[in-house]
C-alpha cells in the first residue's frame, strides 16, 4: 500500500474541520500533447495541466498515453514540470479526451493535476493478474479493507480501478485479462463496494503490451486502485452507445468467454437470424459490431440504461459457431438480449448536464471520462466524436480527463460489473 495523507504541519496530526476551511480550495487542471518526442510531450501535456490548474506545486499527477510512446521518457517529461513529490499514476490508453483536445492512435499524451490540502489520496497495487485474475482481486480488495479497518480513510472512499487488460499481444498468441474474477476476487474481499468506476487499460487497436504508471515504477500486469478520500466525492454516469433490438434470449452452452449456444442453436446462427440475414456469411462483421445486453433490473420493467451491461464481440469461432466476447460471464443460463448501436447524441448531452446537476451544491474541481475504444469513429463508422457531447457539456465547466480503454467498470444496477461499449463519466467534487 502507498498512502499520501494530509496532517497539520504544527502538530503532524490530522486536520480538523477549522484548519481545512482555512486552506486552499482543491484545484485542477489537464493538459494533452501529441508531441512525437516522449520527454517533451510529457512535459508539454504536464506545463498545460499545472497552467489551467493555476498551481504552481501539485498532490497527485494522472497520466495516460499511446503506446507509441516510451513510458520512461513520458514520466521523465512529466516529472521535470512537477517535480519529484506528487504521487503519479495511470497508463496506457489508445487515445486521450480533454476539454479541448481528442485525439487517438497517435502520440497522444494526457495528464491531469490535483492540489489539495484536503483531499486524500491512497494508492493500492497488486501485480501478476495476468491468468490470475481473482486472487489479484482478493489481495486488492484485503489491501483495501486492510486500509479501511485501521482507520486510514477519512469520510466516504471513492476508488478509481484500474488494470492491464492485454494478457498476451497479437504476437504472442492474442489473449486478455477477464474483469469478471477480478471483480469477483475485490468484492470477495471489500464487503462492501465505494464508489468505484474503472476500465481496463490498452495501448493501441493493435492490442500490444501496454504499461503502468505507480509513482517511478514502470510495470504490467498489474491491478491499481486510487482510493480518494476526506472529503471528495466521485459522482458518475453510465453513458451506454447501445438499446436493446431483441427479446431475451437464454444462453445454454458457453466455453470460457466463448459463447457457442442460444436457446439450444449454435449462437452464430440465431444472431444471422435476429439481425435479418439468411445465414452467418456475413461474419467477417461481427467482431466490434456484434453486441449482448445483461439486464440487471426487472425484466419486463421500463427499460433503464443504468441496469444494463453490454459485451462486445471481439472475434468469431467458426469451427464451433461461437462467438468470443470481451468477458467471460456470458455463461449457460445467462439471459441475454441482442443489442442495436445507437450513438444519440442528445442522450450523451442529457446524461452528463443530469450528472452535473445532481452534485448537492459541492464544488466539482475534476472530471474522468473513461471510454471504450471501439466508440471512437474511426472504428464504429460514427459521423463524429461521442466524446465532443462530454467536451461541450463538461469540458466547458471544469477540467476534463478521458481515456480509451478495452473495458469498463461501474455498477450495472446493484451489481459491479465491467462493460463495452460504454463511456464512465465521472466527477470529482468536494
Amino acid at each position: 500500500m502507498m498512502t499520501t495523507n494530509v496532517t497539520s504541519s504544527a502538530t503532524g496530526s490530522p486536520l480538523g474541520a477549522d484548519e481545512r476551511r482555512a486552506l486552499r480550495d482543491t484545484r485542477a487542471g489537464t493538459g494533452y500533447s501529441e508531441n512525437h518526442d516522449s520527454r517533451a510531450a510529457g512535459a508539454e501535456a504536464a506545463r498545460a495541466a499545472v497552467a489551467q490548474a493555476g498551481v504552481s506545486e501539485c498532490d497527485l499527477v494522472l497520466l495516460f498515453a499511446t503506446d507509441k510512446h516510451d513510458p520512461a521518457l513520458v514520466r521523465e517529461g512529466v516529472r521535470s514540470v512537477v517535480g519529484p513529490g506528487p504521487r503519479l499514476a495511470g497508463g496506457a490508453s489508445m487515445g486521450v479526451i480533454t476539454g479541448a483536445n481528442l485525439g487517438y492512435e497517435g502520440h497522444q499524451v494526457g495528464v491531469a493535476v490535483i492540489a489539495s490540502d484536503s483531499m486524500k489520496v491512497d494508492l493500492f497495487v497488486q501485480g501478476g493478474v495476468a491468468g490470475n485474475e481473482y486472487d489479484v482481486g482478493c489481495a486488492l480488495g484485503g489491501q483495501i479493507h486492510d486500509a479501511a479497518a485501521a482507520g486510514t480513510f477519512t469520510g466516504e472512499p471513492n476508488m478509481l480501478l484500474l488494470y492491464d487488460i492485454v494478457n498476451r499481444g497479437m504476437t504472442e498468441g492474442f489473449s486478455l485479462n477477464m474483469a469478471t474474477p477480478l471483480l469477483a476476487g475485490l468484492a470477495e474481499s471489500l464487503g462492501t463496494w465505494p464508489r468505484t468506476a474503472g476500465g481496463g487499460l490498452m495501448g493501441s487497436m493493435q492490442w500490444n503490451p501496454g504499461f503502468q504508471w505507480f509513482d517511478n515504477r514502470i510495470e504490467q500486469h498489474n491491478a491499481m486502485a486510487l482510493v480518494f478520500h476526506g472529503g471528495v466525492r466521485m459522482d458518475s454516469t453510465i453513458i451506454h452507445g447501445c438499446k436493446p433490438s431483441s427479446g431475451y434470449h437464454t444462453i445454454t452452452k458457453a466455453d470460457g468467454n466463448v459463447v457457442l449456444e442460444l436457446d439450444g442453436e449454435p449462437i452464430l446462427d440465431v444472431v444471422s437470424r435476429l439481425a435479418g440475414s439468411a445465414d452467418a456469411s456475413d461474419f467477417r462483421d461481427y467482431p466490434l459490431f456484434i453486441t449482448l445486453g445483461i439486464n440487471n433490473g426487472e425484466q419486463f420493467g421500463e427499460y433503464r440504461e443504468d441496469d444494463y451491461s453490454v459485451r462486445l464481440c471481439m472475434d468469431v469461432d467458426m469451427d464451433r459457431r461461437g462467438l468470443v466476447f470481451f468477458g467471460d460471464d456470458l455463461q449457460a443460463g445467462t439471459v441475454v438480449q441482442l443489442m442495436r448501436r445507437s450513438i444519440d447524441y442528445e442522450y450523451i448531452r442529457r446524461r452528463a448536464e443530469t450528472l452535473l446537476g445532481g452534485l448537492d451544491g459541492r464544488h466539482p474541481f475534476l472530471a474522468l471520462y473513461i471510454d471504450c475504444a471501439g466508440r471512437a469513429s474511426a472504428f464504429c463508422g460514427s459521423e463524429r466524436e461521442e466524446a465532443e457531447e462530454v467536451q461541450k457539456v463538461v469540458g466547458s465547466k471544469l477540467p476534463l480527463l478521458g481515456w480509451y480503454v478495452g473495458c469498463e467498470i461501474a455498477k450495472a444496477g446493484p451489481i459491479m460489473q465491467s462493460h463495452n461499449w460504454t463511456g464512465i463519466l465521472c466527477v470529482l467534487s468536494e
